[in-house]
């Protein structure tokens, strides 16, 4: 259980997932790697060493054909000299003293007085052979027989010479120590079969060119007969292996004790066939080679696998760090931060962006508590301002009767107009037309002319296509009110008034601008730091008023900005959302 129980923990960890899991493919691939390349190249070993063999094949296939191209050259230049072949001829038609009297006859009449015949010829042409042993000239019908010996030593101590002393010639053994090419005589004029030349070589060629390669040259050479009977042999090999054997060409695996590769070629001339026997074991050393590659994959899978533990421990390591850091953070801790490491990798990304979006968190719940704060503080200011306008209004209508009563028909006027901005204080809907913040702003407006006649002039410009927009209510009124209290002039007939509403791209504009007094430098600058920074009075519904409440509604991609040169003219912007949407009933009533 105790061993399930840890299986269970290191299973439930990535870095223990992916190591083992990163292990299995090393251990997985390196096997299959070291199965592949034990083969491959126990395949190339064994392929070299056949290619290796097949040349050496060739070599001493060659070197038999040039001893049978050695006979023929020599026996194609006695019929090419007539008085060579004509010797040749009496001399194995006839008795040895007949010959040589033939012999002192023609010399006697020739006008050289070196002598030159098919002896002469023979003696000195195959004595250009080291290789060459014995040369017999016989003629089968008539028992003539010419010997030459090139060298006495190799003749009298092969089994071939012992074997013809022992025995009669017709019993004579074919197979020798010596490599014998044949060449038939024939008469030029009649073609008649005149006798056979036979040269015997010893194999020393094959010996040097086995000896030259003696240390890479493994197994066994054979050369066979048709019959099998072996004329030469190369190296030690079990006899098993030579009944396997047949007369033919072949390249091929034989497995009988162990395992055997065999190549034979037969060379056409004489129609001898060489073969080469390599066995398994006596190759290049495979064991060793295995070995090292085996020592060489264990190497590699040590290093493959200990590179990454070392690296990924450190991985693991912040990988838990970031785990207790956000159990940490789900706990309710938002305080908690992850140590960022070195370097830009994926964790490092991680904890910075952990931090980053805690950072991002926790400002947000600052800026929603104090939002909500400072949303509490306009409405209560908007709350304040209105005081009680259902008593106003009521008293005001009393006021009004009384004075159209006693004829005073322009202060009736007033208190009709300022009954009627009591009467859309009333209104709670969070949107209104701008058709009606319009009408509102127009009736304030008329009650100061009232007060001021004469005095201010007012044009609106509103954009057809923006009337039936929505904005939120008590935009335009505390703006002209800020106009009125603080840049109008009281003792010029020229003060004037422009509000243009349109809208562009998808925001909509309310633009105020005055000929008034102006602000001073100083101060516009401390206006517009306060309106940046969204701050104002919880007693004033004036500028910073309508700026906060926009921006707490929309955010501050939208509110007001001030712009103003001294007696000159101030340009306030009102910059809106474009939103046309079904407005909330009005909640209030008027009595």
């Amino acid at each position: 259980m105790k061993a399930f129980r840890f299986i269970r923990k290191i299973s439930g960890r990535l870095f223990h997932r992916v190591f083992f899991t990163y292990s299995t493919i090393i251990f997985l691939t390196m096997a299959i790697l070291f199965v592949f390349l034990s083969e491959y190249y126990s395949d190339f070993i064994v392929q070299r060493e056949i290619d290796k063999h097949e040349a050496v094949i060739n070599e001493i296939k060659s070197d038999l054909q040039e001893k049978h191209q050695f006979v023929y050259q020599g026996i194609r230049h006695l019929y090419l000299e007539k008085s060579l072949i004509e010797d040749l001829a009496f001399a194995l038609q006839h008795d040895y003293q007949e010959y040589i009297g033939y012999r002192l006859d023609k010399f006697s009449n020739s006008d050289s007085f070196v002598p030159y015949n098919f002896d002469i010829y023979v003696k000195n042409y195959f004595s250009r052979d080291p290789t060459v042993v014995v040369l017999e000239i016989t003629n089968e019908s008539l028992g003539t027989e010419y010997v030459y010996l090139y060298n006495h030593g190799r003749w009298y101590d092969s089994s071939l010479y012992k074997d013809r002393r022992s025995n009669p010639s017709e019993n004579r053994k074919e197979q020798s120590d010596f490599y014998i090419v044949r060449e038939q005589i024939n008469d030029p004029i009649s073609l008649d079969r005149l006798g056979t030349v036979s040269v015997y070589f010893t194999y020393d060629n094959i010996e040097r060119i086995l000896s030259l390669r003696g240390e890479t040259i493994q197994g066994r050479f054979l050369i066979t007969d048709e019959e099998m009977n072996v004329h030469y042999s190369y190296g030690a090999q079990a006899e098993e292996i030579l009944d396997e054997l047949d007369y033919s060409a072949v390249q091929k695996e034989v497995k009988l004790n162990e395992t055997y590769f065999i190549q034979s070629v037969i060379e056409p001339t004489s129609n001898l066939m060489i073969t080469a026997i390599i066995p398994r074991n006596e190759l290049a050393p495979l064991f060793t080679y295995k070995l090292t590659i085996l020592s060489i994959i264990l190497f590699l899978t040590f290093i493959a696998i200990a590179l990454p533990y070392f690296s990924l421990r450190g991985y693991s390591k912040r990988v838990d760090q970031i785990v207790l850091k956000m159990r940490e953070f789900q706990e309710g801790d938002l305080n908690t931060r992850i140590d960022k490491a070195t370097g830009n990798d994926d964790l490092g990304v991680i904890a910075e962006t952990f931090n980053e979006t805690l950072d991002e968190l926790n400002r947000y719940i600052n800026e929603v508590y104090f939002s909500k704060l400072k949303q509490k503080e306009a409405e209560l200011a908007n709350l304040q301002a209105q005081i009680n306008p259902h008593f106003l209004y009521n008293t005001l209508e009393a006021i009004r009767m009384k004075s159209l009563a006693e004829g005073g028909k322009t202060t009736a006027e007033m208190i009709v107009q300022l009954s009627q901005l009591f009467r859309h204080s009333l209104k709670t809907a969070e949107l209104v037309s701008i058709e009606d913040e319009w009408n509102h702003a127009h009736q304030y407006i008329e009650l100061f002319k009232n007060r001021f006649p004469g005095q201010l002039s007012s044009d609106f410009k509103i954009k057809e296509s923006v009337r039936h927009k929505d904005v939120p209510p008590f935009i335009l009124q505390p703006l002209i009110e800020n106009f009125l209290i603080h840049g109008f002039k009281q003792h010029s007939n020229e003060n004037e008034l422009q509000i243009t509403i349109y809208d562009k791209g998808n925001a909509l504009f309310i633009e105020i601008v005055d000929n008034g007094k102006g602000i001073k430098k100083d101060e516009l600058m401390n206006i517009k730091s306060r309106l940046r920074n969204g701050e104002g009075s919880s007693n004033s519904i004036g500028l910073a008023n309508v700026n906060q409440r926009i921006q707490l509604k929309y955010g501050n991609d939208f509110g007001v900005e001030i712009d103003s040169n001294p007696d000159v003219k101030t340009v306030v912007t009102v910059r809106l959302p474009l939103i046309s949407e079904v407005r909330l009933h009005d909640k209030s009533n008027v009595s």
